[in-house]
């Protein structure tokens, strides 16, 4: 005869711990102490709460405060209180193998979640029901459990319950031996579990899927997923997690001492936890199966090895009809059929057998896969009724919000055309208040610039004058007869610019507001030269050069030309006044079609800030005494370019681009 080992399966529960004991202890003994200090009501409650979740590992101490939490929420009346602690105390005990003293109380949770509308804990005691349902056998009310959570969940967008719901359904189909079913729900779980980075839900479906492949014999796959289920379980030191993985892992060791060492080893935490917990019950069977191996391995240690598979089976026999566990009574049955046919008690094992194959045909019979189907089906149908009947729904509101929408567009078209002939009303006044605003802004900037170069242009020539005539009225002994002659026609000369300048302002005023024509013709250029030669030469004490091709002509307007000429030669001359031999130098020269003039000194040159935005600080220019302005309104207006640069021998440099 040969029965196969016991698989156990990891089901999903929210009640065990993830911490050491040494730090759950810890954790606990502190909030304990602060029991005494706590007096409201509400903090007190909670509190209890977090003891009991710190105590997972210690059920007996975790019953206690929660049995504690039970009596003060009561005495409270808090609803919502009274089903948590109802189903923290359902589940230490359904975690126990005390199933029927856990149903009552998930029961009263079920109710109380159910009436207070609460989604998440009702989903979350669905998933206990059925857990609690799947350790006794009930597949069918598991499976209905577990269907009802997943609606629940859905519905309420539960993300975080939905791959919990999902494992316990492998659960489910991987006892009933449904593995692809098994696996499905496993890969949906898993997926989840990575989207939140869920260490301990990634852990356990590692080691669910681990199962799936150590039942198809892909041994290396079963490995490799433990070892990966083992190290996420490690990493947050859940104990009872890494006890599922060590017996599930001893059945893929062939050697027997190995084997043992690991089944003992999960055993070890089972028993100082949960002794009475279904996967407890099942490694003590395979256990029993480990020495019931070695004794038919081993002649001379045979007695003994039996003794020892008969303790851990009876240990387990006497667990498994206090908790009904159907599965593991099934499983025990094929240990009990083997190990009476290995001490030589044929009649007993031959009823061992026949029971077990009796069991195994109720259990796992094709009838009972058909009802589980049937079921799913069911709620898939129903799901499917309720999204039909939604997109009914859904589709009749639209059409009422359409006709919603053409009343409203109607109304809104109305009220569109009384603001848009309102708006052309506005916008025809808001146009002339705009042009009369453009037109005071055009009139106060042409003030302004006409102010600043005026004040710029005349104020040297006047103080010269008024200089040079309070010296001969003052002093008109000091001067001899050539000096007052010198004197007298520079003031002459003086006289004769500030004319010219007014002259200059005239033109450039008439021109700001588009009154000037321009009349371009053929100029000399050496006879503007010559101009300014005369003009300038004797005004200061500084040394003048021109330099230029006897021939050359430029088309262009010679009043604005000579404008521009004249003032970037009194801008030149100003910049050179306090320095000693003062030198200015005027080019032009002709490239291909193009002309180009250029003036230069020896100077301190430009700002900085006018060789990088020569647009943008006209300000400046005008208030340090490097006036440019009427130099660039009448480049611009004679399509003429201009660059200002800086020697790097010292001094500045405008260089005029004829097109």
């Amino acid at each position: 005869m040969y029965f196969p080992r016991k698989y156990c399966f990891v089901l999903i529960l929210l009640c065990f711990g993830c911490f050491t004991s040494v730090q759950a202890q810890s954790v606990a003994d502190s909030l304990i102490q602060l029991l005494p200090k706590t007096n409201e009501d509400t903090a007190r409650a909670r509190l209890y709460k977090a003891i009991v979740d710190q105590l997972g590992d210690q059920p007996d101490r975790a019953l206690r405060y929660a049995n504690m939490g039970m009596k003060h929420v009561s005495k409270m009346g808090w609803a919502k209180g009274i089903g948590v602690y109802n189903g923290m105390i359902g589940r230490i005990y359904s975690d126990q193998g005390a199933y029927a003293k856990a149903k009552p109380y998930l029961i009263a949770e079920l109710k109380i979640h159910q009436k207070n509308q609460d989604q998440f804990n009702l989903a979350s005691c669905q998933i206990a029901l059925g857990t609690l349902y799947l350790r006794q056998g009930q597949y069918s009310k598991a499976l209905d459990e577990y269907l009802s959570a997943l609606k629940t969940a859905e519905k309420s967008e539960l993300k975080t319950l939905i791959p919990i719901i999902y494992n316990n359904l492998s659960a489910l189909y991987f006892e009933q031996n449904h593995f692809d079913k098994s696996l499905e729900y496993d890969q949906k779980a898993l997926a989840l579990y990575q989207e939140f980075g869920d260490t301990l839900g990634i852990a356990t479906t590692y080691s669910g899927i681990a199962n799936q492949f150590q039942l198809k014999a892909d041994t290396l796959q079963a490995i490799r997923y433990y070892q990966q289920a083992l190290r996420g379980f490690q990493s947050i030191k859940a104990h009872i997690k890494m006890a599922e993985v060590y017996q599930n892992q001893a059945l893929l060791v062939k050697q027997l001492k190995a084997r043992l060492q690991l089944q003992l080893k999960a055993q070890a935490i089972w028993d100082q936890s949960y002794p009475a917990y279904k996967l407890s019950i099942t490694n003590l069977g395979n256990i029993g199966w480990s020495f019931l191996d070695s004794a038919r391995q081993n002649s001379t240690s045979k007695k003994l090895a039996l003794d020892k598979a008969t303790y851990y089976y009876r240990k387990a026999v006497a667990l498994v009809d206090t908790v009904q566990d159907e599965g593991n009574q099934h499983f025990l049955l094929g240990l009990k059929a083997e190990l009476e046919a290995a001490k030589g008690n044929y009649a007993q094992a031959y009823q061992a057998m026949y029971a077990y194959h009796a069991q195994h045909d109720s259990i796992y019979s094709q009838e009972s896969k058909n009802k589980l189907a049937e079921a799913e089906s069911n709620f898939f149908l129903e799901k499917k009724d309720a999204e039909i009947a939604i997109q009914k729904l859904t589709i009749s509101n639209q059409r009422k919000i359409q006709w919603a929408f053409a009343l409203g567009s109607l109304l809104l078209l109305v009220i569109a055309f009384l603001f848009y002939r309102l708006s052309l009303i506005r916008r025809k006044s808001n146009q002339q208040l705009l042009q009369l605003n453009q037109s005071l802004d055009q009139a106060n900037r042409q003030k302004a610039q006409l102010l600043a170069v005026l004040s710029h242009d005349l104020r040297y020539p006047l103080s010269n004058l008024i200089g040079l005539l309070d010296l001969q009225k003052n002093a008109p002994d000091l001067m001899t007869p050539e000096t007052s002659a010198l004197h007298q026609a520079r003031i002459t000369a003086n006289t004769e610019v500030l004319l010219e300048n007014l002259e200059n302002m005239l033109v450039w005023s008439k021109e700001q507001m588009n009154q000037a024509g321009m009349d371009k013709q053929n100029v000399q250029v050496v006879a503007i030269f010559e101009r300014l030669r005369a003009t300038f030469s004797d005004q200061d004490q500084l040394c003048w050069y021109f330099d230029c091709p006897p021939y050359l002509l430029i088309h262009t307007d010679p009043n604005y030309l000579w404008i521009m000429l004249q003032n970037l030669s009194s801008n030149a001359s100003k910049a050179l006044k306090n320095i000693p031999q003062g030198k200015i130098l005027w080019k032009a020269w002709s490239e291909g079609d193009h002309v180009f003039m250029s003036i230069q000194d020896n100077g301190t040159g430009f700002p900085v800030s006018i060789l990088q935005h020569f647009d943008g600080a006209q300000k400046e220019i005008l208030h340090s005494g490097f006036g440019l302005q009427v130099v660039q309104d009448f480049a611009y207006k004679l399509n003429i370019q201009l660059t200002l640069e800086n020697l790097e021998e010292g001094g500045a440099k405008v260089l005029l681009a004829f097109d």
